[in-house]
């Protein structure tokens, strides 16, 4: 684990010195405080890695607490509840704000163990989002028009690169698929080169046809087209990439 990850520890009324060393080996940057409002200010920095708070023996979470747990500032903050099992109203709050509970009394190697995995879970998530962000920039800037379609043929999503090549905007593609762009000579090259991916007999296919823009302006091209499954014997959906080469 990197020696930086940030914890911000509500103790309350609770005495838990004899966790501290542990935190700290464990390579946590731990601030403790047992003060509600001091707690609420520290939440609104936004600098915390992950947040744990100490409800054990309360009735509930002060609407001053949960607000400042559930700012925007700590939208992606993970948040570990400490509760006893049979706090029902705080069980409630959990479920419904999808926090991490860890009922107390706990070993220091079950708070470590949790507290590690959440860290964990929050590093998975924010890689899985950064790559999100990181395809959807390569896909609308490729060099090459790209385009991702369902089964039938119908727009999932496409590059403004595959809009110069037609010569089609935004709105051009409303109402038609893919498969209707297709010179009506060509058709049939496109459509057994498709299924020859339905019938698994390649992961990949490539073709030459022309393609016809609203205008009626013939634009021939290459297309290197795979299949994307969702399952085994599933077809999700077609990708194709897509160069004029006349």
């Amino acid at each position: 684990m990197k020696t930086t990850d940030s914890l911000l520890f509500f103790t309350g009324d609770i005495d838990f010195k004899y966790l501290e060393s542990h935190i700290g080996n464990y390579g946590f940057d731990a601030v403790y405080s047992s003060d509600e409002e001091e707690f609420t200010q520290l939440c609104l920095e936004n600098k915390y890695d992950l947040i744990v708070y100490n409800s054990y023996e309360a009735e509930s979470i002060d609407n001053r607490i949960l607000k400042s747990l559930t700012g925007a500032k700590n939208i992606y903050t993970p948040i570990l509840i400490i509760a006893g099992k049979e706090d029902e109203e705080v069980m409630n709050i959990i479920l419904r704000h999808h926090f991490d509970l860890l009922v107390f009394p706990f070993t220091p190697l079950e708070l470590i163990t949790r507290l590690q995995m959440v860290v964990r879970r929050k590093n998975t998530e924010i890689t899985i989002h950064n790559n999100l962000i990181d395809y959807s920039v390569l896909f609308q800037n490729f060099p090459s028009g790209i385009l991702q379609t369902d089964v039938r043929g119908n727009f999932i999503r496409f590059n403004k690169e595959l809009k110069n090549i037609l010569g089609m905007n935004e709105k051009d593609f409303t109402g038609i698929n893919f498969f209707q762009l297709c010179h009506p000579d060509d058709y049939l090259i496109e459509r057994q080169s498709l299924d020859r991916m339905i019938r698994k007999e390649s992961d990949r296919v490539s073709f030459e046809v022309r393609l016809i823009n609203n205008d009626g302006k013939t634009i021939v091209s290459k297309i290197r087209a795979s299949a994307v499954w969702k399952d085994h014997n599933t077809l999700g959906s077609f990708i194709f990439l897509i160069e004029k080469i006349g």
